[in-house]
């Protein structure tokens, strides 16, 4: 693999504070091409609205045959980038594959995607839809198993499309982002959409070296829907707004939240660590009067993100003697439930899970996680997107890709455990989560209300609040899964992945910086003097 070199897109562009930064990445010895017939073919696609300047740069690129990473916030409008790569390879007459980290979000594309495009397959690990279709849309696990197999529709495929890149960090599964990357052919174009990532310049560098490609980066810090946070503090008055939808910090109402904690310092000592026990009475008892609160002011829809399934299940049966459908939406629930479930056996249809979520569903109450059936989890999403559900229970997966914009966002805590540590959300966690918020077209600004039931200090509120989002890291490791897999791929061995891997080019990267350093240190042991040094030595 040859060198890279990165130039800048363009120079800034500003529309009604809608910025855009652009980079280019390039192979050193890449020939720009003459892109006049290009640039003035008709588009693939066109759209009712104008384009917002990101998108405008994106398209070109795709228009021009080249890779792009789009990384925006949540609902800034990065689908329309796939959108157009799909159009442009069914008027191409080439395959496309559409990846996604979960089979739910897999499944909303995949409905999405149908009603504009008709030619349209699903594969997941539980369904297959129309696997001839010109345009799949797979999890990326799928899409890798493919790729180790050799199967004949990878000839095809002109475009991936690969949906929440910024996942590729995720220790556990981001190694299959890394391995489909690496096994897809010189000749595929790429569209990758991520949440804002920092390092998105390394990233595109990466493809540029690996597959001998240009990979251009348009990123936009714009958020079409601003956002209003506001602080809960356990046993307060009410809401504190700690950030307004210009950015400011109010750190008098920060202060004013903190004050009203009802805690021991035991009991804060305990919480750091993560030993102390969440009063799940008390906290069920605030999140009462919050939800009530949101629903009396017309702030719904409203999603609640905890970091338990367990969570997710004892907050909803604890807001169920609440009720926001009146009888045409409950019939309506009815009407969509009992369709989807026709599909279960008559023994599925009795199962705890699916007889007591109707009574919920029907009051205007749901609950998404991994624990529950999938078809349970795709009723819950269509009965959102109807506007039939107007508090929904979820954990952070639910935050991940899925088109679910709410007007309102409440997370349970601000702490979790991540396999290791008891430790405060991060700040690309917060944005990840937070972006569902804000309704672009619909609101006018997003809510996001933190449930506190500890102090926290106001550099540690900031860090989370304005924090950058987390750069994307390379998580690869070699696995007995990986090694068994090798096997299958005729002139491939595991030495190949590794040296490939987004880890492997990150430390290559850094190596001119440490060579330097090291030179820099010797240089200066061999100024230093040691006065009277015969006698030291002596």
């Amino acid at each position: 693999m040859g060198g890279v070199r990165v130039e800048a897109l363009g120079s800034q562009v500003a529309e009604g504070g809608k910025s855009v930064i652009g980079y280019s990445a390039y192979p050193i010895d890449w020939v720009k091409p003459d892109y006049t017939e290009m640039d003035e073919r008709a588009p693939a696609k066109s759209y009712p609205f104008k384009l917002d300047p990101f998108q405008q740069q994106a398209v070109r690129c795709v228009e021009r045959g080249e890779s792009v990473l789009v990384a925006a916030h949540t609902s800034a409008g990065k689908t329309v980038v796939a959108e157009y790569a799909i159009a442009k390879s069914l008027r191409d007459k080439q395959r496309v594959i559409y990846t996604s980290p979960i089979k739910a979000l897999s499944n909303q594309k995949f409905r999405d995607m149908q009603e504009e495009f008709t030619d349209v397959g699903l594969m997941t690990g539980d369904i297959t839809i129309n696997p001839s279709a010109t345009c799949l849309i797979m999890t990326t696990e799928i899409l890798r198993s493919m790729l180790y197999r050799g199967n004949e529709i990878m000839r095809e495929v002109a475009w991936v499309i690969y949906d929440e890149i910024h996942y590729m960090r995720d220790k556990d599964r981001g190694v299959v982002w890394e391995e489909s990357i690496i096994l897809l052919p010189h000749n595929v174009r790429f569209v990758f959409l991520s949440a804002t990532i920092p390092n998105s310049q390394e990233f595109a560098g990466w493809i540029a070296k690996l597959h001998r490609q240009p990979c251009h980066v348009v990123y936009t810090n714009y958020r079409p829907v601003p956002l209003q946070h506001y602080i809960f503090p356990q046993g307060g008055d009410g809401l504190h707004l700690v950030v307004d939808e210009k950015g400011r910090f109010r750190e008098d109402n920060f202060q004013k939240a903190m004050s009203q904690l009802q805690i021991s310092p035991e009991e804060e000592e305990l919480a750091k660590i993560g030993k102390k026990k969440k009063d799940k009475q008390k906290v069920g008892s605030d999140l009462y009067r919050i939800i009530r609160l949101i629903l009396e002011r017309g702030y719904d829809p409203v999603i609640v993100f905890s970091f338990s399934k367990k969570e997710c299940e004892a907050y909803a049966l604890q807001m169920a003697r609440l009720d926001f459908n009146d009888d045409d939406e409950k019939e309506l629930v009815d009407q969509v439930f009992f369709n989807a479930i026709d599909s279960l056996s008559d023994e599925d249809k009795t199962l705890p899970q699916v007889e007591a979520i109707l009574p919920l569903l029907k009051r205007g109450i749901g609950i998404h996680h991994g624990g529950l059936l999938p078809l349970l989890k795709e009723i819950v999403e269509i009965l959102f997107q109807e506007g039939l559900l107007k508090c929904l229970f979820a954990t952070e997966t639910f935050s991940i890709g899925i088109n679910m914009p709410a007007r309102t966002c409440v997370f349970t805590a601000t702490r979790k455990f991540d396999g290791k540590d008891f430790r405060w959300i991060s700040a690309g966690e917060y944005i990840q989560m937070s972006g569902r918020a804000g309704r672009r077209g619909k609101d006018d600004k997003g809510i996001v209300i933190q449930m506190l039931d500890e102090k926290m200090e106001p550099q540690v509120a900031k860090d989370i609040l304005y924090g950058e989002a987390d750069p994307l890291y390379s998580s690869y490791h070699i696995s007995y899964n990986m090694l068994l897999n090798m096997l299958r791929v005729e002139g491939a061995d595991p030495e190949f992945l590794v040296r490939c891997s987004f880890h492997q080019y990150q430390q290559e990267s850094t190596a001119p910086a440490l060579e330097a350093e090291a030179v820099e240190l010797e240089r200066q042991k061999k100024e230093i003097e040691v006065p009277d040094a015969e006698a030291t030595e002596a």
